[in-house]
Order: C-alpha cells, then sequence, then structure tokens
C-alpha cells in the first residue's frame, strides 16, 4: 500500500492571550540542553465508527468544523503552556508567542486500510514535518492534521524533546481535548524543573554513544493473553509477581542482545518518570520537561541471560532509585543528578546502549476531542531510543516499536522465543 498525501494547508497558531512579560524567558534544566532535538511525537486514529458526543455530532464533517474547533482550542491551551509557542536561544526559551505550526493534509486511502497494515514508513507521512521544522528552536510543537477516505483521521503531536517527556506531552493533550469540547483546562502545568535540575555550564559534555548503522523500526504485538504467560515466565523467588512492563522490557533486550553483532558490552537502560515518586512539596506532579532518572545496567551480550535474572536486575533499579529519593529529601534533585551524570559516564562508544522508554499507562487512549476516543494510538521512535512500548486499544496489550540495525533486526524479527509470544 502506498500513501499519496495532499497538502490542504498550513497555519501558524499564536496562544490566545499575551505571555506576561514576568514569564517570557525559561531556563532549560540540565537534561533538557543535553537531549538531542528531536521530536517527541503520538499519533492518535480516529474512525466515524466511534461513539461520538452526541451533543457535538453534527459537527463530526470532514473539513471546516473540527479545523477550526481544533485551531481554536489549540490557541486557548497554549496560554497555558506558553513556552511551547516560543523559540529555543541556546539555554533559554524565548516565550515570545510566536506559535506552532497547525498543517492539514488528506489523503484517499481509506482508514481501515492504514489500520490493517500500519507499517512505519507510512506512520512516518502523517508526522513528517515540514522542511521549516526545526526541534531544537522553533516550532517546538507541531500538529498534522490528516484525514482519510471515508471520515477517518489522525492527528499527530510532535513536540521538542528539549522541552517536553512523554508525561508532558501527555498533559498537554489532555488539555488540549478539555478546551475542545469547551471544558475548564484541568492541568495548570508549572515550569519549575531548572530549579530541580539546575542548567549547566555548556562545558559539560556528556559522554558519546556508540555511532548506529543504518537502522529499521517495526512494530511487535503482545496480546493480553501471551502476556499473561509471559509474566509467569519471568516471575520467580526474587521477584514473585513480574509486571507486564517488566516481562516484556526483559524480552525485548534477551532477544535484541542474542541479534546484536557488535557482541561489544551493552548498556542497558530504561527511562523512569519521577513526578509520581518525588515528594509533591519538592516538585510539581504536573512539571513540565524532561523529568526522568535514566539507571543503567551493564551487560555482556555474548552472555545470554535469563528472563527472570533480566527482570530482577530491572526491579532493583527501581528500588535503587527509590533509595536515592528517600536519602535526606532536600537535596534529592542534586543528588539524583549527580547520580544520573555518574552513571552516564561509565558509558563508551563502544558499548552498544539499548533504551526503552514505556508509553504504557498514558492518557492517550482518552484523547477525545468532542467526537470520540481514538481507535488506535501509535507512537514515532525518537533518536537512539531503541523500544517505546505503547498500551494496546485493549488496555491490556503492549505493542513494542523496536528501532535495530538492519542486519540485527532480521535476526531479532525472526527469533523463536519472540515469535512465541508477539506477532508483527
Amino acid at each position: 500500500m502506498t500513501l499519496k498525501m495532499e497538502l490542504v494547508g498550513e497555519e501558524v497558531i499564536k496562544p490566545s492571550s499575551p505571555t506576561p512579560n514576568h514569564l517570557q524567558s525559561l531556563h532549560l534544566s540540565l537534561f533538557d540542553q543535553f537531549l538531542p532535538p528531536t521530536y517527541q511525537t503520538v499519533v492518535l486514529f480516529y474512525d466515524k465508527e466511534s461513539e461520538f458526543d452526541q451533543k457535538n455530532l453534527k459537527e463530526h464533517i470532514i473539513g471546516t468544523n473540527l479545523i477550526q474547533r481544533l485551531k481554536s482550542s489549540l490557541s486557548h491551551t497554549l496560554t497555558n503552556f506558553y513556552p511551547l509557542a516560543g523559540r529555543i536561544h541556546g539555554v533559554t526559551v524565548d516565550c515570545n508567542d510566536e506559535g506552532v505550526l497547525f498543517t492539514e493534509a488528506r489523503t484517499d486511502v481509506p482508514l481501515s486500510d492504514f489500520l490493517g497494515n500500519p507499517r512505519y514508513d507510512l506512520l512516518q507521512q502523517l508526522i513528517a514535518p515540514s522542511k521549516v521544522s526545526d526541534p531544537g528552536m522553533w516550532p517546538l510543537l507541531r500538529v498534522k492534521v490528516s484525514f482519510f477516505r471515508n471520515s477517518g483521521f489522525a492527528v499527530a503531536v510532535c513536540v521538542s524533546h528539549k522541552i517536553c517527556d512523554t508525561t508532558s506531552l501527555g498533559m498537554f493533550i489532555c488539555d488540549w481535548t478539555n478546551a475542545a469540547k469547551g471544558n475548564v483546562l484541568a492541568v495548570n502545568p508549572t515550569f519549575e524543573l531548572p530549579i530541580f535540575y539546575p542548567p549547566a555550564d555548556l562545558s559539560i559534555n556528556l559522554p558519546p554513544t556508540m555511532e548506529r548503522a543504518s537502522t529499521l523500526t517495526k512494530r511487535f504485538v503482545f496480546g493480553s493473553a501471551k502476556i499473561k504467560e509471559l509474566k509467569s515466565k519471568a516471575s520467580s523467588k526474587l521477584v514473585t509477581h513480574a509486571t507486564r512492563n517488566e516481562a516484556t522490557t526483559a524480552l525485548l533486550l534477551k532477544c535484541m542482545m542474542k541479534a546484536s553483532r557488535s557482541k561489544a558490552d551493552a548498556i542497558i537502560t530504561q527511562t523512569m518518570d519521577l513526578r509520581a515518586r518525588i515528594p509533591s512539596n519538592f516538585l510539581s506532579g504536573k512539571s513540565i520537561g524532561n523529568l526522568f532518572f535514566l539507571p543503567t545496567l551493564k551487560e555482556n551480550t555474548e552472555k545470554e541471560i535469563e528472563l527472570h535474572d533480566m527482570v530482577f536486575k530491572l526491579r532493583n533499579n527501581k528500588k535503587e532509585l527509590d533509595e536515592l529519593i528517600k536519602e535526606d529529601s532536600d537535596e534529592v534533585g542534586e543528588r539524583l543528578m549527580s547520580a544520573m551524570l555518574s552513571r552516564l559516564y561509565e558509558m563508551s562508544p563502544e558499548m552498544e546502549t539499548f533504551v526503552v522508554t514505556s508509553w504504557c499507562r498514558m492518557p492517550f487512549y482518552g484523547a477525545n476531542f468532542g467526537l470520540g476516543t481514538p481507535v488506535w494510538v501509535a507512537a514515532d521512535s525518537i533518536d537512539k531510543t531503541q523500544v517505546v512500548l505503547v498500551d494496546a486499544n485493549d488496555g491490556e496489550g503492549i505493542e513494542a516499536w523496536v528501532t535495530l540495525p538492519e542486519d540485527d533486526m532480521f535476526a531479532f524479527e525472526h527469533d523463536k522465543e519472540l515469535l512465541d509470544v508477539a506477532s508483527t
């Protein structure tokens, strides 16, 4: 299947109210500064067969009504998320209300055909930034609405990773959908992360990672029944009840290491959101920015690891993080920053790096603009991230978007242990 897109229009959307003078400059935190200039992207798919809000049913017309609703509510939401409408200069966000990019496109392909074979290369056509987009400078947020034949449509939301992590993206979408339905904005985001992770001297350099060869990204689906089997295999006396995330992550990492041709030592890291872990008197749970911790594991790719051993190590990482947070809470930000930097400096360019990010339990399947909830949610894998886990649309299964070098992907996607529990 091919996906021929027709560009309908492109417009800059600005906040509905100007940003006050005292909020027009925002420092990037330490880890905002050093993250690569890429986009965090989620694509929300809506089908005409969804159970629409009856109040707004008559507005479900492909074209003016929906587009105007999205633009107007986006403008309203940007008043609270004002840094997203700015521009990055060095280590500072100039919150100048320059605006965000809103693109409308159409394709003659029915949504059902697309969802029947959602290839990564086709997904890129729904989210591909235009030539003026630079996630390191402007726009920090871009939206693309693509209409399929027979009334289905997709909303791709791309936010600069220099200023937002996945949880921040979820909070933005929560407020945008509330605004689209005429409800009061619920998030009231804060931008206090530079206080928690203070900006660093730009002379500090994070260690380089291994240069990656040409890569492929593919989706692997773990159904709820197979996950139940996998959790049983991954549990042990040390971890009696492996979670679905732990079991799925452990299997993916095991198979990725088996498929690796580099045979170098590997560094494994799994991003951990800190909002639910940090006491609210030190940091708001509605903080926007890259509020995560990156624990690391060092493994030898030539030695095959047992599933339950990997789960045990992943669980220990969580316990170590909890201990870091409990110790002398007054200095928790400084302590976490120091611990993360020390772990990152253990890496070298010769090491293979396996990064796992989980988007499970994020609120994306609840993203209702007044026309029903998504029938499917897809993630775009960011630079150097090799696994992104997303909820399946039943809320129980998991879809893993895996990025590997082409040669490694061939071995990975034919791994019998993987194919016993996952489909493509």
